[in-house]
């Protein structure tokens, strides 16, 4: 295996330690999202800040890289659904899966419970 020069070595491990840096906002979305939107504040008042405003800019240093990374919903905390489910369509369905069990469990009852057939009448229900 040839060695890798020294320079070359260090030009990798300084491209890392970069990246690194770069990404290490979105270690802490939360804290540099607050940051950001308090000094975005403090800077639309024209300079002037709330102790609220100063304590949230104080979340995360100056100094430090505070661009953040867009996140989806499912990376910040997820996503809601919201489904909306139709009951009689369910009951629908339900009953159609149903239907072959029953016909063939009355089928051999039928000297006693007479012709079996489905009937197709819309079906009403309450609730």
């Amino acid at each position: 295996m040839q060695a890798m020069a020294l320079w070359k070595r260090a030009l990798i491990l300084l491209i890392c330690l970069w990246g690194v840096v770069a990404a290490a906002p979105n270690l802490f979305y939360d804290r540099v999202e607050r940051h950001n939107d308090a000094v975005a504040a403090i800077e639309e008042a024209g300079g002037t800040a709330t102790p609220e405003q100063e304590a949230e800019r104080g979340l995360w240093p100056d100094w430090t890289p505070s661009a953040l990374m867009n996140l989806g919903l499912d990376l910040r905390g997820g996503a809601h659904l919201l489904a909306e489910v139709q009951l009689p369509d369910v009951y629908k369905s339900r009953m159609d899966s149903l239907w072959p069990e029953v016909r063939d469990a009355l089928r051999d009852l039928r000297d006693e419970v007479g012709a079996v057939r489905r009937a197709r009448r819309p079906m009403m229900f309450c609730g």
